[in-house]
């Protein structure tokens, strides 16, 4: 998520963190960093590894420890509610939502998206023995555009390798 951080420069962007608590947030919170309340989505430059690419975040903690008192996926709903409500088509306008993490997670930011109608691009966590599609271990089942189409003539879906195919997936395309 860094490297997407740095190639965001020329974006608006708001970056979504969350942990259980303060001190499993995977990054460093500046010490300048005014307290968000347990209540506020408000994104802030409080993240020092984000900061420096001019993009705020909004952090969660599962136990209140820090900034937003719940899930990231809560945050994330409620700021989509109150900025992107929900909308038939998308718009021009419209963000994208980049997700990685834990899959439960993942597959709730999926959800969320696809209820926005907002475009969000998921990296899948798979154990990778080989790295480059040989074991077939990293295997996800993912729509076919054409279910006429090979591999698996008449089925709706195929599985990918995160290895090769991936690990960036379209949300809309994965089946969990």
């Amino acid at each position: 998520m860094l490297y997407l951080a740095s190639s965001l420069t020329a974006h608006r962007a708001i970056f979504f963190a969350g942990a259980l608590n303060r001190d499993l947030l995977p990054l460093t919170i500046t010490a300048d960093a005014p307290s968000p309340s347990s209540d506020s989505i408000s994104p802030l430059y409080n993240i020092a590894e984000l900061a420096q690419y001019n993009i705020p975040s909004v952090i969660t903690t599962d136990d209140g420890s820090y900034a937003f008192h719940g899930l990231v996926t809560q945050a994330l709903e409620i700021y989509l509610d109150h900025f992107f409500p929900l909308s038939p088509v998308p718009s021009p306008l419209s963000p994208t939502i980049y997700t990685c993490g834990p899959e439960p997670m993942m597959k709730r930011v999926a959800a969320i998206a696809l209820a926005h109608n907002l475009p969000c691009q998921i990296s899948v966590e798979r154990a990778m023995a080989c790295g480059m599609g040989t074991c077939q271990s990293c295997i996800i089942r993912v729509k076919k555009p054409d279910p006429a189409m090979p591999p698996l003539p008449g089925k709706d879906s195929c599985y990918r390798l995160a290895c090769t195919d991936g690990p960036i997936f379209p949300a809309s395309d994965l089946l969990w």
